[in-house]
């Protein structure tokens, strides 16, 4: 089991599920579940999730990103002279998904009660956990970001500021709302009372949010996209997601002996640094919605493509051309069980805190994805 977040009462809640006759998928939903407890600056309920699930069969995908509320247009955004949608914006909101990604994968391959699943997350929120020194920082340096809206302030900042490392933080709120899907599945969340106060708070804060966009969204399973890199076959999430661009910064640097240069020296950073940039640029310039747009990626696993980028990058010159890369962080966890089941999983509400936006009794913090779309009717990921 491994886990890249920063608190590590996760690995025994896995293991734990492991031990007790779980799967790979039971363990890391309760993994991802404590974390959304525990590391509220970079997972939560309110936020999307992506799986890849290696079985004896083949590997499979599933896709747990919302959707934009079904109300919001582009002609919202007539005469702001805004490229994106600002980052604390509520329009920012997408329905989140990773709720329905928990009870599609634990319906699928889980082997136990997801009560029992949900059961160490509930325990966290309700009787609370010991704040490590990181996520102390963390949670301190986004003080203005989360005094902002008056509901998460109310969840978040006990006593007017973000609790210090070693005090214990309880958010019994979201830990109502858990045992509602524990108790109800998907419906305690998208639909009945925590629907409703999320598309009532997300409305008092400008969202154009409906009862029906949180009923009706769904994830869905998907067929991996899959390329090699050195005779490995590694496997990303289709778009929307933005995986696909790990295929091509691989298969661009498979054109160049790494190996032979300093894993820590200017010249293999150089590589990597330009590498990631012409991928980056392909990303910004198509990735989308296949839903609303054509989406072709087959280019993303060309060989040939990754060979004409790859003569393209000068050893000893950095090229033009800008990305929208950004510093970021998130949660990502994998499980192995004895049956040969692996899943690499990611929780995710986009920016630290997501949009820093709460639902006002539930104790959901909202992520902010929808930041993604462009403005620009012309873009295929236009909103």
């Amino acid at each position: 089991i491994s886990v890249t977040g920063v608190q590590t009462c996760a690995l025994p809640i896995s293991l734990d599920m492991l031990r007790r006759g779980g799967s790979a998928v039971d363990g890391a939903i309760a993994a991802a579940a404590v974390l959304a407890v525990v590391e509220p600056m970079a997972t939560g309920v309110g936020g999307d999730a992506f799986c890849l699930i290696a079985t004896g069969k083949g590997v499979e995908g599933y896709n747990g990103s919302g959707r934009a509320p079904a109300a919001l247009a582009m002609d919202r955004f007539a005469g702001s002279g805004l490229a994106r949608i600002p980052v604390d914006s509520a329009h920012a909101v997408t329905i989140p998904g990773a709720v329905d990604c928990w009870m599609a994968l634990l319906e699928r391959h889980g082997k136990l009660d997801r009560a029992a699943v949900l059961a160490p997350a509930i325990d966290y929120a309700l009787n609370g956990f010991a704040v490590t020194p990181r996520i102390a920082y963390e949670w301190n340096a986004s003080t203005a970001k989360l005094s902002a809206c008056g509901f998460t302030a109310a969840h978040f900042l006990p006593g007017g500021r973000a609790p210090r490392a070693g005090e214990v933080f309880r958010n019994p709120a979201l830990g109502a709302t858990l045992q509602r899907i524990a108790a109800h599945g998907r419906a305690g969340f998208y639909e009945g009372d925590v629907a409703a106060d999320m598309t009532a708070s997300l409305n008092s804060l400008g969202g154009t949010h409906s009862v029906r966009d949180f009923a009706k969204h769904t994830g869905s399973w998907v067929t991996p996209v899959s390329s090699t890199y050195r005779g490995v076959e590694v496997f990303e999430i289709p778009p929307n997601g933005q995986g696909v661009t790990t295929l091509l910064l691989l298969n661009i640097l498979e054109n160049f002996d790494l190996g032979a240069l300093a894993p820590f020296g200017p010249e293999r950073f150089h590589l990597e640094g330009e590498a990631s940039r012409l991928a980056y640029m392909e990303r910004d310039r198509c990735i989308a919605d296949p839903d609303n747009a054509t989406v072709d990626v087959a280019h993303f696993t060309d060989k040939a493509f990754a060979k004409k980028l790859a003569q393209s990058i000068d050893p000893k010159r950095a090229g033009a051309g800008v990305t929208t890369a950004r510093k970021g962080d998130t949660t990502y966890l994998c499980v192995a069980d004895e049956n040969g089941m692996m899943v690499s999983f990611i929780n995710s509400i986009y920016h630290g805190f997501g949009s820093g936006l709460s639902s006002e009794k539930t104790g959901v913090l909202f992520q902010n994805r929808g930041h993604g779309f462009r403005l620009d009717e012309k873009h295929p990921n236009a909103l």
